[in-house]
């Protein structure tokens, strides 16, 4: 019955990690020179240079990163503690202690293969931004344009599947 507490963990988790980087996501942001905004002269804007640029899409990806880790963690936590129970509710333990065995062989043997299947996610998701954006610049082009209108939504639903795809080989990677 334990392990129906993993989704409200991870879910403070996951607040608390969204909240450590949006607090240096806003400190990020704020690096920078102060410069009058172009046609409004008494509104200021924030110029980054290019290494502020980079910092900012680093932290986006940590964003992506961490977040799809902790995720790939409970369903790891889940999976083997699920299947501790199964080989062991016949026997003196009756299956007691499953949820804490999990977590052992999740921190010890499996972090590194959580880690990078949380990667490959994060890197997807990272595609798929960068498109996002790439998307809202080409917007006024697309107007125009029927053809780059149904390329853009062909490439998007091609990363969206993409992304899906990689979501559920990892899910059942950890399982």
């Amino acid at each position: 019955m334990l392990v129906f507490i993993l989704p409200g963990v991870s879910t403070i988790l996951a607040a608390l990690w969204f909240i450590f980087w949006l607090a240096s996501a806003i400190f990020i942001f704020s690096v920078g020179t102060p410069a009058p905004r172009e046609g409004f002269d008494f509104i200021t804007e924030v110029k980054w240079n290019k290494t502020t640029r980079c910092v900012f899409i680093y932290q986006m990806f940590a964003l992506f990163w961490i977040n799809s880790f902790i995720i790939g963690c409970v369903q790891f936590i889940i999976g083997a503690s699920a299947c501790i129970w199964y080989f062991e509710c016949n026997t003196d333990t009756k299956g007691q202690g499953t949820l804490g065995r999990a977590s052992g062989w999740c921190l010890r043997y499996h972090l590194g293969s959580i880690a990078f299947g949380s990667f490959i996610i994060a890197v997807c998701q990272m595609i798929r931004l960068i498109f996002e954006y790439y998307r809202q610049k080409m917007g006024v082009m697309s107007k125009e344009i029927k053809l780059v209108k149904i390329l853009l939504i062909l490439t998007g639903y091609l990363l969206w599947l993409m992304e899906n795809c990689v979501k559920y080989i990892s899910k059942n990677a950890y399982i």
